[in-house]
């Protein structure tokens, strides 16, 4: 999933916003997109349904042909969302929402080149709150085309308009492949003083430091959550691992014992499959690989398709 979409999740609602060079599409619409009213197929989504039984009595409402691309692009349905989105821009070339609309439909379509031509044009002339959709769209475009200092630069600008987890989170993992530990740190930490303690921030200010070797900062975090976290299991597991890179080999192997009594006094209130995975990840952190593999077939016989226990159970299966 893409940032904007993750940010819109937080700040607006799922559905962004599209643009671009209207040719090829446009000589389809006259034929294809009125027939297009009356066959959407409403076993793929409800809301398609309703909003096609409203198009029917209303074809030229551009809201509606928005809403109705968004949610086929939500479905995967991306030239049923050209469509619709080709048309309203037909409509109404001034509307803004469409513009962004169809420059998310061609990223999420794999049509890199043209979408970042059409947010190129969006971000030349939009000082609104969609503008951070479309930053944040734009960065995911030039990681996938392996342009990550570009990136950067537009999750930055995203950040500077709308601060979340997700933007600092992936510019931090950014900043980490390029070696720019100082700066992903730094990231993290601005995140952590604007938003709060979120626990993914840490986690990446944890591994900075961690790959810096400045263990003492990252023992410091690690044990602040376990004062103030209500289930420790993996904080012990996290404060036993920098033990270890330490050479206190003592004190991780007590770190270890109290990650697992920890994961028994959870599991002891409740099993669920998650809590089953932390406490194999603290079996294989300790070497009892076959408790671990226990743990895991469990969690999978109560979750079905729990990947994460999943990859772990095979992967230990393999070693």
């Amino acid at each position: 999933m893409s940032v904007s979409i993750k940010i819109a999740q937080q700040v607006r609602s799922r559905h962004k916003f599209g643009v671009v060079a209207m040719a090829s599409l446009a000589l389809a619409l006259g034929c294809f997109g009125l027939v297009q009213l009356a066959t959407a197929h409403s076993g793929l989504d409800p809301e398609i349904h309703e909003i096609t039984e409203k198009l029917i009595k209303d074809p030229d409402n551009v809201d509606l042909l928005v809403q109705r691309g968004q949610v086929y692009r939500s479905n995967g349905k991306y030239i049923e969302s050209l469509l619709d989105l080709e048309r309203a821009w037909l409509l109404n070339r001034e509307n803004r929402t469409v513009v962004l609309q169809r420059a998310l439909t061609l990223s999420a379509s794999g049509r890199d080149k043209e979408a970042k031509t059409a947010l190129d044009y969006f971000l030349e002339d939009e000082s609104d709150p969609k503008r951070v959709f479309a930053l944040a769209e734009r960065g995911s475009i030039y990681v996938r085309t392996g342009q990550a200092e570009l990136a950067i630069t537009d999750f930055t600008s995203a950040i500077q308009l709308q601060p979340t987890i997700e933007l600092y989170l992936v510019r931090g993992k950014l900043q980490e492949s390029l070696g720019k530990l100082e700066d992903a740190a730094e990231g993290y930490q601005d995140g952590l003083a604007k938003l709060g303690n979120a626990i993914l921030l840490k986690n990446g200010l944890i591994r900075v430091r961690m790959v810096q070797k400045q263990y003492g900062e990252a023992l410091a975090l690690v044990d602040k959550e376990i004062a103030g976290s209500s289930v420790k299991t993996s904080w012990h597991l996290k404060r036993a691992g920098i033990l270890d890179n330490m050479g206190r080999s003592d004190a991780a192997s007590l770190a270890y014992e109290q990650a697992l009594a920890e994961a028994n006094r959870v599991l002891g209130k409740r099993q669920t499959a998650m809590q089953l995975l932390a406490r194999a990840e603290v079996y294989q952190a300790m070497g009892r690989m076959e408790e671990a593999k226990q743990d895991l077939r469990v969690a999978i016989q109560k979750t079905p398709h729990f990947s994460e226990a999943d990859d772990l159970l095979r992967k230990l299966e393999s070693q």
